[in-house]
């Protein structure tokens, strides 16, 4: 336990509301989140564990971990690292379900047998929000087979319980170590983000495909596509249509220009395409559009 946590006034707990007691070498428990917290009605006040680690999968519900000196959000579904000894507390929405599984820091360090990945995972408090499905869906698998081995007796229970564990500490060890890297990558994303939308700015009337922004950008298509991605929700193609249709409908609201010459400056081969492309994305043509916002009229041909 470190000194902040050794100040603080909290209990100890082997398990939340249990008397303390000395850790078997090979403690393990498991149980759904909602068993204990709903008796406590969703408050587990600031306590800590000697000795033992847990791990829970929030799968519905939310709320906060409080973690030492940290205050971390959950939103499902999501994963929660409480090392041994740090000193934790959980305020849960009503309902908040997943599973926890509380470990003997000697059987956690015996299953990872000193791996590098592994290891680090229970070094310290944190809170992955967000899981993808596949994560999600591995994970529950695994928490709920292991639940299965550690209520029954069958043959070769404790080699089926330590299978079980190693599964959710590998996956729990890739979660993090996933995360480590794209907190790692933020800053070099967001300034590659904000070359695109200048770049876009400049071309967007040039009518170039996607793959000519990512070569004047030194990146890869997926590279561009995944920033935008996790950026903004949509692809680059869609942000660069978007920026085409915020100018076509200023000049068909401010100006005069014959919707021929707007398709023209915007890049389009031809006025019927422009019309299409502008109808998909708004539902109207652009003399509707225009007609609808009380723009200028185009001036007639002669």
């Amino acid at each position: 336990m470190n000194d902040a946590s050794a100040r603080l006034p909290i209990e100890r707990y082997f398990l939340y509301g249990e008397p303390v007691q000395s850790v078997e070498a090979r403690f393990l428990h498991v149980e759904p989140i909602r068993l204990r917290s709903g008796r406590h009605e969703w408050t587990i006040a600031p306590h800590a564990h000697a000795d033992l680690h847990q791990i829970l999968l929030v799968t519905t519900g939310g709320g906060v971990m409080r973690a030492e000196a940290e205050r971390l959000p959950i939103a499902h579904p999501a994963l929660l690292i409480v090392p041994a000894g740090a000193a934790h507390a959980f305020d849960f929405a009503a309902g908040t379900d997943g599973w926890v599984v509380t470990v003997a820091d000697s059987m956690a360090a015996e299953v990872a047998r000193g791996d590098p990945a592994i290891v680090p995972l229970l070094g310290r408090a944190r809170c992955v929000n967000a899981l993808d499905a596949k994560a999600v869906a591995g994970l529950s698998a695994a928490f709920e087979a292991l639940s299965r081995e550690f209520l029954w007796s069958a043959p070769a229970r404790m080699r089926a319980i330590e299978a079980e564990l190693i599964r959710i500490l590998v996956a729990a060890a890739r979660i993090a170590e996933a995360e480590g890297r794209d907190a790692a990558a933020a800053p070099v994303e967001a300034e590659l983000i904000a070359r695109f939308q200048h770049l876009v700015e400049q071309r967007f009337r040039s009518a170039e495909p996607v793959s000519a922004y990512a070569r004047r950008l030194a990146v890869t298509e997926d590279r561009l596509l995944a920033a935008c991605q996790r950026r903004f929700g949509q692809p680059p193609k869609m942000l660069i249509q978007r920026r085409i249709l915020v100018e076509a409908q200023r000049w068909l609201m401010y100006t005069t220009m014959p919707v021929g010459e707007i398709s023209h400056a915007l890049g389009f081969r031809d006025a019927a395409y422009f019309s299409r492309f502008f109808k998909r994305k708004t539902g109207r043509t652009p003399r509707d559009f225009r007609a609808g916002q009380g723009g200028p009229a185009a001036p007639a041909r002669p």
